[in-house]
């Protein structure tokens, strides 16, 4: 064969490798995951508080809704409470003008036979009452809470889960007082009983619908896990349940912030998107491009070559770009729009589910008038006269019955049960409140006063006084003003016998012309 002929071996070129660029985890953007899960959980809530019962509860019992979805419910109120300012504030605002920061104050009113106050027997129960209550190991379970802790912790709680119970303990002579956590009380647990008796939203009743029991889980001690399937019968004569109905037989309360539950969620979504877009349009960003097409160094170079990467430029400094690049500036400009009246109308909604004014909520009383404050203050006082009328009667009382009927046993033996009605009789005093115009509200109770239409007991009542020890007090000042004014009129009445003494002294004295 001709060796000009044979075919030579051409060289196959090699071609760069292709660089597959992979996003970095560092960069993925979850957010949109994120917000379709917030979405779906809000879109959710209806569902969640209706249930399999459709779009209303108007053929359903309401404690057949609290089944379903009372556990729900609850966490989502809880978790707003401690994430949620507004509905932190709320919860606040509930427990300081309902109980006050020292509570409610309790005060020993026993009846003779003639219907008057015992002055004397009063000053002695209250004391002993008083010594039990502000001792923190002596009234609680735990040793954590006095009186006035334990009333605070008691409103909170029922802002917050809509209800709160209270186990009573009497050991060795003594009652104390525990709180149990609502999700102790599973209102899963629902069975039938014998002779109509049956449980219902963890409570027991009989066959007249009378509360019978409580069925409280335990709680592990490491983990905190409540085992709902291990559960303590507790008698009903222990228990005080603390809630406020709203239905007829409503056997659990219902949370206060449930008719706000989704505003307040997408209020906080919005507040969070809004301050995102305030950041990023404070932020000025830049790109490099280039309009270099030319591929011969990327197709003749195997090689990588590390480009400068720049993150930021300096203040003042000057740069010299390569061939064919330039800078491009991106200034984002925030969508946030109107967000005061936006903020202002959904603050308006969130405040009525609340039941409470909208600059009480909110704390702001920039734009506020004198009258639409006071008017403002005048119904958020009446609201919250209901709930401490609430406290008293629910818990206040049954308490100070309770530990009056166990001094009585132990201390108080001289007493006896069949005055017990009269000796349990008191007063409560509800926390004093901040006037917007003092002046004003003193002419207008002496209006009242003057007209016969209201005691100078009843105005030092709501005003957070006691009356008696205002009336013991007075006269106590009154009695040290007669006897500083007759020891002035002694000290100048003996100077003015001194006086005369004197003269007719001297006059004896003289020389007789």
């Amino acid at each position: 064969m001709w060796p000009f002929n044979k075919q030579q071996p051409q060289a196959i070129p090699v071609l760069p490798a292709t660089r597959h660029h992979k996003t970095s985890r560092k960069y993925n953007n979850n957010n949109n995951t994120s917000v379709k899960r917030d979405l779906d959980n809000i879109r959710n809530l209806p569902s969640q508080l209706l249930g399999q019962y459709g779009n209303g509860v108007n053929n359903v019992s309401i404690n057949a809704v609290l089944r379903q979805s009372l556990t729900s419910v609850r966490d989502a109120c809880r978790s707003l409470v401690i994430q949620n300012p507004y509905a932190r504030r709320y919860v606040q605002l509930s427990s300081q003008q309902t109980v006050g920061a020292d509570g409610i104050t309790v005060r020993p009113q026993p009846l003779s036979h003639d219907g008057t106050v015992n002055q004397v027997l009063a000053d002695q129960i209250d004391k002993l009452f008083y010594q039990w209550a502000e001792n923190a190991s002596e009234f609680s379970h735990d040793g954590s809470m006095s009186i006035d802790i334990f009333q605070q912790v008691v409103e909170r709680t029922r802002a917050t889960d809509g209800e709160c119970f209270i186990r009573i303990h009497k050991n060795n002579n003594k009652v104390q007082l525990e709180l149990i956590d609502a999700a102790r009380i599973p209102s899963t647990k629902n069975e039938l009983l014998n002779k109509g008796s049956y449980i219902s939203n963890g409570i027991e009743f009989n066959e007249f619908d009378q509360v019978q029991a409580y069925h409280v889980a335990k709680v592990h001690p490491l983990d905190y896990t409540i085992s709902t399937n291990d559960v303590t019968r507790i008698p009903a004569e222990e228990i005080i349940h603390y809630f406020i109905p709203e239905f007829p037989k409503q056997q659990r309360g219902i949370p206060d912030l449930i008719a706000s539950i989704k505003t307040l969620n997408d209020f906080n979504a919005y507040h969070e998107a809004a301050i995102i877009q305030k950041r990023l349009a404070s932020s000025a960003m830049a790109f490099i491009t280039s309009t270099d097409n030319n591929q011969d160094e990327l197709l003749n170079d195997s090689t990588d070559e590390d480009r400068e990467s720049i993150e930021y430029f300096q203040a003042g400094s000057i740069y010299e770009l390569q061939s064919g690049q330039n800078i491009q500036t991106v200034n984002p400009q925030a969508g946030t729009d109107k967000i005061t009246e936006f903020s202002d109308s959904v603050l308006t909604t969130i405040s009525t589910g609340l039941g409470i004014p909208k600059s009480m909520l909110t704390g702001d009383t920039q734009n506020a008038s004198f009258s639409a404050a006071k008017m403002a203050d005048r119904i958020n006082r009446d609201g919250m006269k209901t709930k401490s009328n609430l406290m008293i009667s629910k818990v206040l009382k049954p308490i100070f019955k309770l530990w009056l009927s166990n001094i009585m046993i132990n201390n108080l033996k001289n007493l006896s049960f069949k005055d017990f009605d009269e000796l349990s009789n008191c007063s409560f005093i509800l926390p004093k409140t901040i006037s917007l115009d003092p002046n004003k509200d003193a002419q207008y109770e002496q209006t009242l006063l003057d007209m016969g239409v209201k005691s100078k007991s009843m105005i030092m009542r709501d005003l957070g006084y006691e009356p008696q020890r205002v009336f013991d007090e007075l006269q106590q000042e009154h009695e040290r003003t007669i006897n500083k004014d007759m020891e002035i009129n002694n000290v100048q009445g003996k100077e003015l016998n001194e006086k005369n003494e004197n003269e007719e002294t001297n006059e004896g004295d003289q020389s007789i012309n």
